[in-house]
Parts: structure tokens; sequence; C-alpha cells
């Protein structure tokens, strides 16, 4: 009798610990819920986005997340990244089931996400833009060119599809030209004094170069566009606030470590290309 019952304990025991480690195993295998958010993106983009794998990511956006999510989350308790399509509309289009065959959608959308462009401003809220992309224009030292104004007649060079699209919108500028080449940048400003007059590029394109830390060019007054990149956030969420709020805590000089913003991103664009200016309410 005393042998059955230790061989009944045993296997209660035994039990216990299975259903322990079910349980765990269930909870380990659940991506989606309630307290986990679901960051979308297109495709990766670097440097904003890069890597991603079984919803973690790397990149300029992803370690931004990370230094103010606690700051953002309420009763989140984890973020995933996952890719969703071209028109993905936040906290309406799903997609991500639990096991429980239960729905959730992505609330933010990451990814060199820039405002102004299709129907953009009308399906998204959006955060202050917080790194900055302009198209500019390198011309030589003794160059005639000295405005905008001075390129009739002109041979430019245009690097990337960036400078290209900027360059096609200023159709009284880039009309004015003799010739128009779409040509890599190390080509562009080999070539430049020598084929070209001038050379059009965006400057997250520039700033990676060896000839952004010489001054052998100067670089014309103005620029041919502002790209704005921005979270975007669910329409009518609360997350625009939270997070501008949270980002403008981390570039300030008066919480925590000081300004903690402005080196992660030089850190990934290699200068300051961030234009980030957020007031809150109450701030003259």
């Amino acid at each position: 009798m005393k042998l059955i019952k230790k061989i009944g304990a045993v296997l209660c025991a035994v039990a216990i610990i299975a259903m322990c480690f079910a349980g765990c195993s269930n909870q380990n295998a659940e991506k989606y819920g309630t307290d986990v958010a679901v960051i979308g993106y297109t495709k990766e983009a670097a440097p904003f986005i890069t890597d991603v794998k079984n919803g973690k990511a790397k990149g300029f956006e992803p370690e931004l997340w990370n230094g103010i999510f606690d700051s953002v989350k309420g009763d989140l308790k984890s973020f995933r990244y996952e890719q969703v399509a071209d028109g993905y509309i936040l906290e309406e289009d799903g997609g991500f089931f639990d096991s429980n065959n239960r729905e959730y959608s992505a609330c933010l959308l990451f990814g060199a996400v820039s405002k102004n462009s299709g129907t953009f401003n009308k399906d998204y809220s959006y955060t202050e833009p917080i790194v900055t992309n302009r198209v500019i224009t390198l011309v030589p030292k003794n160059s005639g060119i000295k405005s905008y104004a001075d390129f009739s007649g002109a041979k430019v060079a245009v690097v990337g599809d960036t400078a290209k699209t900027a360059f096609e919108k200023n159709s009284a500028i880039s009309g004015a030209c003799a010739s128009v080449d779409v040509v890599p940048f190390d080509n562009a400003v080999n070539e430049l004094s020598k084929k070209y007059d001038a050379v059009v590029v965006d400057e997250f394109t520039y700033r990676q170069t060896e000839t952004a830390k010489s001054d052998s060019f100067n670089i014309l007054n103005g620029e041919l566009d502002t790209i704005e990149y921005v979270i975007a956030c669910a329409k009518n969420s609360g997350w625009k606030d939270s997070i501008n709020e949270a980002i403008r805590e981390m570039k300030s000089e008066n919480y925590g470590k000081g300004d903690e913003f402005t080196p992660l991103v030089e850190k990934y664009f290699g200068y300051n290309a961030s234009s980030f200016d957020y007031q809150a309410d109450g701030d003259e």
C-alpha cells in the first residue's frame, strides 16, 4: 500500500512538472497579445531599421525605441517588429494572430517613413520630424554657379533616387540644364569640373563619404528638397504625443544623463541630421 502511495505521489509530481513546462512552453510561443506592441515596417531601410529577424531589429529607430520604451509603454510589456504591406492602416488592418486566433494590429510604423507623400498625412498621425534629409548641390570652388538661378546650360550629375525626384520636381532648374546624368556619387565627384558643372545629391549620402570631410567643393545655399522622417502612429491615437515627449526628454540636457538623442543620430547618420523640435504644452 505504501508503495502504491509513493508511486502515486511521484506520478502527481511528474504531472505537475509537465503542466508547468507546458504552460511555460505556451507562454513562450505566444507572440502577440494585449501587452505586446506590434511595430510595423514595409521594408528594411538602412540606417533606420535593419536585420529584422524573429521580431527583433537593429538600426537607428529600434535603438531609439529601446531608449524611450519605458517612458511610453503604459501597460505594454514588450514589442516586436513585423513586416506589413504598403498602405497598411495602423490599428485597423490586423494580420497578427495569437494561439487562440485573436487578431492584433500594428500600432506604429518604422522604416524611413516620411510625411507629405501620397495619402500619408490623411492616413496616419505622426511625430515631429525626427531626422531630416536635404537634397543639396555641390559645385567646384571656382564655379560660376553661385545659386540655383545659374543652372542655365549647366551639365549636372544627379546621385540616387531621392536627389533625382527632387531635381525633377524643380522643373524650372532641371529644365534649364544642358544635360542631366544619373550616376554613382564617386563618378560624379571625380568628374566634377571636368564633365559636370554640379552634383545634386541627398545629404544622407553625401555625409557618408570622404568628400564630406574635405573642403574641395562649395555647397550652394538652400536645398532642392527637404525630406522629414517621422514615426507613423495610428490616427487619433495617443502615441504621437507620448513619443514626442519621450524623445524631447531623451534630447534634453536636463533629464537623466543629458542629451542621449543627438549622439544616437550622429552614430547612425554620421552627423546631426536631426531637426527634432517638440514643444510641450506650457513651453515658452
